[in-house]
């Protein structure tokens, strides 16, 4: 007689798709499967005993012990027969009696099976994935407690099964979330790299329209000085006064398109030790320019030698937009005051110290409370479009930050303003501190 293979289960597809949800088949050998073998042969005393996976077309061992072989055809596989009878322990007890294993090459060829237990593996869903079975080569049985033993032994490996599915699962999370967190540092670094070109971006455009803004009050200067040139053509000391405001502020622009260059290379122009009195007397012609004949511009600035750490071509640009302001608040017709003098300031607004106050006060038309609390805003303006960039008071409190102070700002309506630059008398290089917040009073 031919050996006649088992015929498969009313659900093997099915049951097929439960093993290979598992993702076993075919793995390395795991302590926990190794344990029920070696309980499975120790309870039934037998010299083989595995935990069998009966695939589509072959029986693979998890865990084996007594055979030296991973798996053996379908065709031939005791639990082949198991798997159709998943409601109790199959057992053989000689299987050269038994018609469906007496010409099975395992029985007739080695390892010779006689006896055959084989205890059914199953899902929690009914299907048998294979069994926990022992083997022998004599003829003999299983007591009652021996078959519950390894009834036992194959409902813990359905669960070692699931939990390891768990737990791969879990990993695979893992790897998932670790995967997906990187990409989210990526994007972040990507983003914060971004982030700063674009901040870059827009600083440089803050940069040129400051120093454009600036620059444009230089040129209001030159363009004032050689009108009264022009005038003063027959009073030749004249015209080499105006001449030399002239060119003081055709330099003071180079020296503004130097700083914008500067900026481009990501670099900033170098401060000094600036005697600020010093230099408010050596600008008194260009700052006179700056506001025309019909302002009444006067300088009550102290001889103190107040050292500030700051540039001082940035200094004069602050100076030029504090006045060009007061020019443009008044209608190019009052006056203005510059003066300077020392104060100790100890308040919750600036660092504790003695300061230089740089005021630039005018008879204009003042400033509400609202308005007076944007005004050092960057792009606030109350002009019309096309009428300014609102960048002047934003410059000089930039400046003033820079310079470790701050500015206020004293106005109402119909009192006209007072712009005060604090900056920060040099002991030692100080470090820059907060800003002053502008407030109107």
């Amino acid at each position: 007689m031919v050996h006649r293979p088992a015929p498969f289960p009313d659900n093997e597809e099915e049951r097929v798709s439960s093993l290979e949800h598992l993702d076993v088949l075919d793995s390395e050998p795991e302590a926990n499967f190794e344990d029920v073998v070696l309980l499975a042969r120790s309870i039934c005393d037998v010299p083989i005993a595995l935990v069998s996976l009966v695939d589509h077309d072959r029986q693979w061992f998890k865990a084996c012990i007594g055979l030296d072989v991973r798996e053996t055809h379908r065709d031939f596989a005791f639990c082949a027969h198991a798997v159709l009878e998943p409601a109790k322990v199959m057992i053989v007890e000689d299987a050269t009696q038994d018609p469906r294993f007496h010409e099975s090459p395992l029985v007739l060829g080695p390892p010779f099976i006689r006896f055959y237990a084989g205890a059914p593996i199953l899902t929690d869903t009914g299907h048998c994935l294979g069994t926990v079975c022992v083997i022998d080569t004599q003829r003999r049985t299983l007591t009652e407690n021996q078959q519950s033993a390894l009834l036992a032994l194959a409902r813990q490996t359905a669960s070692l099964l699931q939990l390891r599915l768990l737990e791969r699962e879990r990993e695979q999370r893992s790897i998932d979330l670790e995967q997906a967190l990187s990409e989210a540092i990526d994007r972040s670094l990507e983003a914060e790299s971004s982030l700063k070109q674009a901040q870059r971006v827009a600083s440089l455009g803050m940069l040129t329209a400051k120093l454009s803004h600036d620059f444009n009050n230089l040129l209001q200067v030159l363009s004032a000085s050689l009108q009264m040139i022009q005038l003063r053509a027959r009073r030749p000391a004249d015209v080499e006064r105006l001449s030399d405001t002239g060119l003081k502020a055709v330099e003071q622009g180079r020296q503004l398109v130097n700083q914008l260059m500067q900026g481009l290379r990501s670099d900033h122009p170098d401060p000094l030790g600036i005697d600020v009195c010093t230099k408010l007397h050596t600008w008194h012609d260009l700052l006179l320019r700056s506001v025309g004949d019909d302002i009444d511009l006067s300088l009550d600035v102290q001889n103190a030698r107040a050292c500030v750490y700051c540039d001082d071509v940035q200094l004069q640009a602050a100076v030029l937009n504090l006045l060009s302001n007061a020019r443009q608040a008044m209608q190019n017709v009052g006056w203005v005051r510059v003066s300077t003098h020392v104060e100790q300031v100890s308040n919750d607004r600036l660092a504790e110290g003695k300061y230089l106050v740089l005021s630039v006060a005018d008879g204009g038309p003042g400033m509400g409370k609202q308005i007076a609390r944007k005004a050092l805003d960057p792009f606030f303006t109350t002009k019309s479009l096309g009428a300014g960039t609102g960048l002047g008071l934003a410059q000089v409190q930039d400046f003033a930050a820079g310079a470790g102070g701050g500015v206020q700002i004293d106005t109402s309506p119909g009192k006209g303003t007072t712009v005060r630059m604090y900056l920060r008398i040099l002991d030692t290089v100080p470090v820059s501190s907060g800003s002053l917040k502008a407030g109107a009073q």
